[in-house]
């Protein structure tokens, strides 16, 4: 890692230390709502040693955590509270888990410091390497600064940045890691591929299913390149099997089934479905919401590579239809349509796309716009809207208007900001101890990113391409 620093020049040291103030400023260590779910599983296995939630949900309630009562309160066939959650962004999570109850053996609180703020860090570091790998593969298939520009746009224009920092608690930014793990891996030699190669396919394809369930059909994007050896698919059989294999056990205990199961009344409906709403509806819709996703998917067009641009019509088709068929296809209190944010490296890589064509100027003009208007209605949703129903076209234009006074709120939340510069303006604690921490674990972070960008191989099919692509980025840093 230091000999990685050495090469980075002084503009990228600049940008590093302004994305780490960013955070200081905007990153929410909070779990609460969907992240009761996810991480619920870290304590009553690690502490408790069995699946029997009463513990954990009771500890929701005197913690004061914010929770949706279906989530805590439903019990299963086998009369078990349930956790409808897959294992997946806990299991990843555990190892930081495991250090902390080591620091605090005790592991209370459940749902607070220090366990909200390394498990929300975890999820932070995902949402960082799901950018770098994002960046890597669209510098591979476009060019390194048409790359910038696409991810820059994913990250800053679209849902990503709200589940980055403010709701780090939800599982998107761990999806958006494992989907652009997988694409990396794909590409990678992709036609000279060995079986272990295949095998390491598998395990992402299956970890992409364990972190979200309808991310896990992705996996067969892997199967758009014919293997040199027919059973090489049994490595990347068993890849997927090893992987998904922990919600098994989990699924068969509280639900006497090894498939995963829904909340009643939750049941896909994929007839007439909401496919338009998702896309187009005042209630949290793709476009209408991240307007910047349609240059993102008209992108694919200039995409030089065949199979990329029928693997992302096939992930989008697939997140449209089953986001489509849900009951609450909106995805409940959700700013934008969240469901989506697992296909980021896939919307860079479409940006960049853009961006090449257009040219840098007229494209980081643009990006601007769409970033403004994506930071006004993260501070319109915040403050204006303020609810989980269907806003309406016009709510949401006017309350853009509103949202300008309510801007400098966006940087009042971050957990480092408030313990160390703006408690006396806003009535806080000074909690030097605590936004110390903080911001200890948010620079670990930018570091373990940095230094994630400047060592991972361009994931290219020739090797003298990989070794050109590391040159250009060294080149571009310095």
């Amino acid at each position: 890692m230091i000999a990685a620093a050495r090469d980075m020049r002084p503009a990228a040291w600049l940008a590093l230390a302004g994305l780490l103030f960013v955070l200081a400023l905007t990153f929410k260590p909070v779990i609460e709502n969907d992240g009761i779910g996810y991480f619920s599983y870290l304590h009553t296995l690690v502490v408790d040693h069995d699946l029997d939630f009463t513990n954990e949900y009771q500890a929701v309630r005197t913690e004061h955590v914010g929770y949706y009562p279906l989530l805590i309160q439903s019990r299963t066939s086998t009369g078990m509270l349930a956790d409808y959650f897959p294992v997946g962004a806990a299991i990843v999570s555990l190892p930081v888990y495991l250090v902390t109850l080591a620091l605090h053996p005790s592991g209370e609180p459940q749902f607070g410091p220090p366990f909200s703020v390394t498990l929300t860090l975890a999820s932070l570091l995902m949402g960082l390497l799901a950018l770098v790998l994002a960046y890597r593969l669209a510098s591979a298939i476009i060019a390194p600064r048409p790359a910038l520009i696409g991810v820059a746009a994913a990250a800053l224009a679209t849902p990503f940045i709200y589940y980055l920092v403010y709701e780090p608690s939800y599982s998107h930014t761990f999806s958006a890691c494992a989907v652009g793990a997988f694409l990396y891996v794909w590409w990678w030699r992709r036609d000279r591929r060995s079986a272990l190669g295949w095998f390491a396919l598998g395990v992402l394809g299956g970890l992409m299913g364990l972190i979200r369930y309808q991310d896990g059909p992705l996996l067969l994007i892997g199967l758009l390149d014919k293997p040199r050896r027919w059973w090489h698919l049994l490595p990347f059989l068993a890849g997927v099997l090893v992987a998904f294999a922990p919600q098994l056990p989990i699924d068969q205990v509280l639900f006497g089934s090894l498939l995963p199961a829904r909340p009643a009344g939750q049941d896909l409906q994929f007839l007439p479905g909401h496919y338009l709403d998702v896309l187009f509806s005042s209630f949290h819709g793709l476009f209408s919401w991240s307007p910047i996703l349609l240059l993102a998917v008209a992108g694919f067009a200039f995409v030089p590579d065949r199979r990329l641009q029928v693997a992302f019509v096939y992930a989008f088709v697939l997140e449209l239809a089953l986001g489509g068929a849900a009951p609450d296809w909106f995805g409940g209190f959700a700013f934008g349509m969240r469901r989506f944010v697992s296909l980021t490296p896939f919307f860079a890589i479409g940006l960049a796309a853009v961006a090449q064509r257009i040219g840098p100027r007229i494209s980081w003009a643009a990006v601007g716009a769409f970033v403004a208007w994506n930071l006004l209605l993260m501070t319109n949703f915040t403050y204006v809207i303020k609810t989980s129903g269907d806003p309406g076209f016009g709510q949401i234009l006017t309350g853009q208007l509103k949202a300008v006074v309510f801007l400098p709120h966006l940087v009042s939340q971050g957990a480092a900001g408030r313990a160390l510069l703006l408690w006396p303006a806003l009535n806080a604690r000074f909690d030097p101890i605590y936004g110390a921490a903080v911001l200890l674990g948010e620079l670990v972070c930018v570091a373990a990113a940095a230094w994630a960008l400047l060592k991972l191989p361009a994931p290219t099919a020739k090797v003298n391409d990989s070794r050109a692509q590391n040159s250009r980025l060294r080149s571009f840093l310095k």
